[in-house]
């Protein structure tokens, strides 16, 4: 199975779809501090998925996504409390995508080891 089929990384493009939808609603300022580092970091869980299916050692690559993607949450908690997500759903939805992408994958790395 290629891993452009794995649940995961459709996930993980998900988040990454609506990560670049909502951010175009931050005001300005949000828009281009704390929006661009949630375009980037949803962005590198995408590509790190990517280098997790080519790499030699996937144990230690999963553990660098799976860290990445717990840092993904805690910034859109950082941007819930600097009040940028234009509706609580907003957050909510992007935070439920971000779970499930981390649970993906702790599940990969606990089954790699």
């Amino acid at each position: 199975m290629s891993h452009y089929e794995l649940p995961v990384f459709k996930s993980a493009l998900d988040l990454c779809v609506y990560i670049e939808t909502i951010v175009k609603s931050f005001d300005k300022y949000h828009k281009y501090t704390i929006g661009a580092d949630m375009r980037t970091f949803s962005k590198d869980l995408l590509f790190g998925i990517n280098r997790v299916g080519l790499a030699k050692d996937k144990t230690n690559a999963l553990i660098g996504v799976r860290n990445r993607c717990e840092d993904m949450k805690m910034l859109l908690l950082l941007a819930k409390e600097l009040q940028s997500f234009k509706s609580f759903k907003q957050f909510e939805h992007s935070s439920l995508l971000s779970v499930e992408v981390c649970k993906q994958l702790q599940g990969w790395l606990k089954s790699s080891q």
